[in-house]
């Protein structure tokens, strides 16, 4: 083999691997969720917590990530669909976390942005872009009720809840959970074919939770989102997850 053939053939065996691994690092990890991007507002850490159901009990699987200037890009392996927590691991002095609940998916990419303390967004795959439009239809509504509650907790801290005051908050409360009712049905009786839509279980009581899944496509119920929504259907136990303060 000649000089020429020589560098030739060692040039068309290194293409040859570059594609390999391109082909190989570019395929989906069907046990693995990548999650990466910026959110502002976060100190100096953030706290994915992943909440699954192991032999009928909820288990919790907490990740803690060091962030430069907010950003962030890792991969954490995953079984099946989950809850998942985003919050900045640092409280204020009403030991509140500032953070949100979405739905973690094995297989799928989410880039997050934004910020923490007052809206943030999706993108990536096409779950998690789906899971955006979800996302938008309820998050100004989420604000509304972290506001309300963190109003509470201060009231609660100074001492100055009465009668009054807890009966014009129960009244607010119930108030704002019609209205994130009414928005999750209606995203839901609008997008019937949409895996991402699952992710409003997450604020609802059971009641509401069964209306939910009736407007759904039995496909998308019986599906890779199986595991995320029966928990909150077959287990009346389970109490509907408030919004993280």
């Amino acid at each position: 083999m000649t000089n020429n053939m020589n560098r030739t053939f060692k040039t068309l065996v290194a293409l040859l691997l570059t594609a390999l691994c391109f082909v190989q690092c570019s395929q989906t990890d069907n046990k693995s969720l990548r999650i990466k991007g910026k959110l502002e507002g976060v100190k100096d850490s953030l706290l994915f917590s992943i909440m699954a159901i192991e032999n009928g009990d909820p288990v919790a699987h907490d990740t803690i990530i060091s962030t430069k200037g907010g950003e962030f890009d890792f991969t954490m392996h995953l079984d099946s669909a989950a809850v998942m927590t985003v919050s900045d691991k640092a409280n204020d002095k009403y030991d509140t976390l500032a953070g949100f609940y979405c739905v973690a998916v094995p297989g799928e990419e989410m880039v997050l942005k934004g910020d923490i303390n007052k809206g943030w967004s999706f993108g990536g795959s096409k779950f998690y872009r789906e899971l955006n439009e979800v996302e938008q239809a309820v998050q100004p509504i989420n604000l509304e009720i972290r506001d309300f509650t963190a109003e509470w907790n201060k009231l609660m801290a100074a001492g100055k809840i009465n009668d009054d005051v807890e009966k014009k908050f129960s009244d607010r409360e119930e108030a704002l959970y019609k209205k994130l009712e009414t928005a999750c049905l209606a995203f839901a009786k609008a997008h019937p074919d949409m895996e991402a839509a699952v992710s409003l279980l997450n604020y609802l009581n059971v009641e509401s939770s069964e209306k939910l899944v009736k407007l759904l496509n039995p496909k998308v119920l019986n599906g890779r989102m199986k595991a995320y929504v029966n928990p909150r259907i077959n287990q009346p136990d389970i109490e509907p997850l408030s919004v993280p303060e």
